[in-house]
């Protein structure tokens, strides 16, 4: 049977570890240090064996700090039969189809929605309405597109705003020149600036869903948390 073995932790003996491993048949897929210090030297901690390889598998090692161990990863040709993934379709503004045609729309109905008269209704229900009338001109002017991979994953996390998004592709750009460098200022730099990220990561998350809730206070079945 051929089966994967992925091991995140050194045995007693090392040497009895290194020996072990390829008598059974396996052998190593990662060759690199996935664990740096500024106090001890970079170490090979995070290993992945297998005794099924071929030309089309890929390893590697990825250049993320989601802990302080490097992640590996190995891609095997597998072909498994899944699902297919749910994409959802966004309007693309970048192709309206014909811009004064679609301006000249939603100035009419922006008209037809008659404001002046509503002084004494609800203004969410006001608001809907402009947002449901945006919306449907909208529709007829611009196509549907399906999402992209990131922007999929996106929906997955709303609470992820673009200028987060933007500091954590920062982030990890300071990452992979500290990592390349081995310069303290940059270290510090990096250090702070991550703190700093989860923090307000963290915030706004807790800040989505204590709105998603005090939405729905008093009706707890419309209650939707992504």
């Amino acid at each position: 049977m051929k089966f994967i073995i992925k091991l995140n932790n050194a045995f007693t003996s090392s040497t009895d570890y290194v020996d072990s491993i390829p008598s059974l048949g396996y052998i190593s897929l990662i060759n690199k240090p996935t664990r740096f210090s500024s106090t001890h030297q970079p170490s090979l901690l995070d290993h992945i064996y297998t005794n099924m390889i071929d030309d089309n598998t890929t390893t590697g090692i990825a250049l993320y700090d989601i802990s302080d161990h490097l992640p590996v990863f190995a891609n095997f040709n597998f072909h498994p039969k899944c699902a297919k993934k749910y994409r959802p379709k966004i309007p693309c503004l970048k192709n309206v189809v014909n811009l004064p045609s679609f301006l000249e729309d939603l100035n009419t109905a922006f008209f037809d929605l008659d404001f002046h008269n509503q002084n004494d209704s609800d203004i969410n229900i006001t608001c809907n309405n402009f947002i449901l009338m945006f919306n449907n001109i909208l529709d007829q002017h611009a196509p549907l597109r399906f999402a992209s991979r990131k922007e999929t994953r996106s929906f997955h996390k709303p609470w992820l705003t673009k200028g987060l998004l933007t500091s954590i592709s920062k982030k990890n750009a300071l990452y992979k020149t500290m990592l390349s460098t081995n310069n303290p200022s940059i270290s510090a730099k990096y250090k702070f600036y991550r703190n700093k990220i989860t923090h307000l990561k963290e915030s706004l998350k807790q800040n989505y869903y204590r709105s998603k809730f005090e939405n729905c206070r008093n009706d707890v079945k419309n209650l939707e948390c992504y």
